[in-house]
């Protein structure tokens, strides 16, 4: 990745000022609690450059403080470890002899070679010259685990040039994969004593069950920061995994493709074909914002949308794309995503020709997203889609905000949480057509920061939609508070996680709410979803008369969260994992069961 694209909102702090962080979402083994449930999450420490997947037990009362394993002390000796890359033509071992001359170049020696499979000889604390490691997982900052049933493995990018796959059971490491479309040249400073962080394999990675590519799971990863495009694997037999396996990749080619940080999607497309639709992300040639799909079983492309939404100075990129099976008939029929410059695109893949797909609406935003001073305001995470239970009507719902370089950390522009509903027509007068919503109350419960929405408001029926402007009450305090994360419906309850970002650039700290409201009318929900003070009891975690609508789990900024039977779960940038207890979404049941998701 060229020095001018970094994207980076980490300290920059040296090898000596060591801190543990986090900012991947966990995973988990189930949506239920039983005797086997444990989530996955990944963390890293900053300085030292190392990072760790952990497994932890989870009950009906939390998450459990005692690792079940840890994968840094998993990892086999070098010569044991099975590790491959892609050579120009196929996937081979990653052994010296197997490189190319180019890649034996970019490494520069054998001894480098081996410090990238975990050799540790050659580090100065055994007299060599190469960066001292405590461990040889490198650190995975944005790369979140991948849970994958069928075959009970996890699965984590890594800034040490690797995708890894983990035993579910034991955190043993299955294989390691080295892609090609990450910067070669770059490898080698991962063995430099003055090491300065960059990235390599962070992106997101989603796995097929074998329902969407029968008797096979295929692994689609995205390099993220590390690269621009995605890596295809064939993970069915992750213990027998081998350069075979490697399927098929795309990188840095298309003016269009830029670094991928949202989560792909695998489904069903409607002319015949499994798909693999990625959103282009930041940074690519054209600044413009772009939607691909491709052919799951050979890489072919079918189809490139384009926005025509970006020019060499106004930077544009799509964001995490989420899909929709409008007729319920199991294929993929609309896309929506957003972009760096507040656009809500709906993409229509209705059609039996792929030639025929385009961007919905006439070529036009479904919306414009911006502020009260009609500031755009940036989409870098990922919407849902849901169905109204009451009229059927279909509902979006998304925050704005980024945090992808060091200047946004600062940034105290207000953003927003939207819902809005897709009527089949754009929503062309901006907030005039939504109905404001409001935080307003502040206070603490049980320890805990907790906020209160608005309450006992029905929905203008007349409106197409509604939002929430991300201030602190009482006085509408702009704090730079916005969402990175993905939203989430789950019954009728809309989940976000929302991050207030420290002011000190050299920590990893600031804070954030896991935030709870009614899905369809933009206020309170009318029960009480946070069981704050853990008594059982729902009734009495209120603020100022309504609901409680957010809370702060203390762990830092949150990543999104995830919900387990009663009980939800997130991680935080301070490395530490959080949860509370929560009504049971299942009485009411996913009312989202037609959207298509990458996770």
């Amino acid at each position: 990745m060229d020095s001018s694209e970094t994207i980076e909102t980490l300290p920059a702090l040296t090898a000596s000022v060591e801190r543990k962080g986090s900012r991947t979402n966990i995973a988990t083994n189930s949506v239920s609690i039983g005797t086997d449930t444990r989530l996955f999450h990944a963390n890293f420490i900053a300085g030292q450059w190392t990072g760790d997947v952990f497994a932890l037990p989870v009950t009906a009362s939390g998450v459990g403080s005692s690792l079940l394993w840890q994968a840094s002390q998993e990892i086999p000796a070098p010569a044991q470890r099975r590790l491959f890359t892609y050579d120009g033509s196929g996937g081979v071992a990653f052994t010296w002899a197997n490189l190319t001359a180019a890649q034996k170049t970019n490494l520069g020696s054998v001894a480098v070679h081996g410090y990238l499979r975990g050799e540790a000889t050659g580090e100065r604390r055994n007299g060599g010259n190469l960066r001292n490691r405590n461990a040889a997982l490198g650190d995975g900052i944005n790369s979140s685990p991948t849970f994958v049933k069928d075959t009970n493995t996890v699965y984590a990018g890594s800034n040490d040039g690797m995708l890894h796959a983990f035993d579910a059971n034991t955190g043993a490491e299955l294989f390691g994969f080295v892609p090609d479309g990450i910067d070669w040249t770059g490898l080698k400073s991962l063995s430099d004593p003055g090491y300065a962080h960059r990235y390599f394999v962070d992106g997101a990675v989603i796995v097929s069950n074998r329902v969407q590519t029968p008797d096979k799971n295929i692994l689609v990863g995205a390099l993220g920061r590390g690269g621009k495009g995605i890596y295809v694997l064939d993970v069915t037999n992750p213990d027998s995994f081998s350069g075979m396996d490697v399927e098929w990749r795309v990188i840095g080619a298309d003016n269009d493709m830029g670094h991928v940080l949202g989560t792909p999607i695998i489904a069903s497309l409607n002319n015949g074909k499994t798909g693999v639709v990625v959103a282009n992300g930041i940074n690519s040639n054209s600044k413009k914002a772009a939607l691909f799909v491709y052919d799951i079983t050979d890489g072919t492309l079918l189809a490139k949308v384009t926005t025509g939404a970006g020019s060499p100075t106004s930077n544009n990129g799509l964001s995490t794309p989420r899909g929709w099976d409008a007729d319920g008939n199991g294929t993929l029929d609309f896309v929506y995503a957003g972009d760096l410059l507040g656009n809500v695109w709906k993409f229509n893949l209705g059609a039996v020709k792929a030639s025929d797909w385009g961007v919905a609406n006439n070529g036009k935003p479904l919306f414009v997203a911006k502020d009260a001073n009609n500031n755009r305001q940036p989409i870098t995470g990922g919407m849902s889609v849901a169905l109204n239970p009451v009229d059927f009507s279909t509902w979006l719902f998304f925050g704005t905000g980024r945090f992808h370089d060091a200047g946004d950390r600062d940034n105290k522009g207000v953003q927003s949480m939207y819902g809005l509903i897709d009527a089949g027509a754009a929503i062309t007068d901006g907030r005039q057509d939504l109905l404001r919503r409001k935080i307003v109350s502040l206070g603490s419960n049980s320890g805990k920061v907790v906020r209160g929405f608005e309450h006992g408001s029905d929905f203008d029926a007349n409106k197409k939609g509604w939002y929430i402007d991300l201030l602190a009450p009482p006085g509408g305090t702009a704090e730079g508070e916005r969402i990175v994360g993905d939203a989430a419906v789950i019954g009728q309850v809309l989940l976000t996680a929302s991050i207030i970002p420290g002011s000190d650039p050299c920590k990893l700290a600031g804070r954030g709410f896991i935030n709870a409201l009614d899905a369809f009318t933009g206020a309170s929900v009318n029960t009480a979803f946070f069981d704050v003070n853990g008594n059982g009891v729902f009734s009495d975690d209120a603020i100022d008369g309504s609901p409680i609508g957010s809370i702060d789990l203390g762990v830092g900024m949150p990543t999104t969260p995830a919900v387990i039977d009663t009980l939800l779960v997130a991680g935080g940038s301070l490395g530490a994992v959080g949860s509370i207890a929560v009504t049971n979404p299942s009485n009411t049941g996913r009312i989202s069961w037609r959207e298509v998701i990458g996770d």
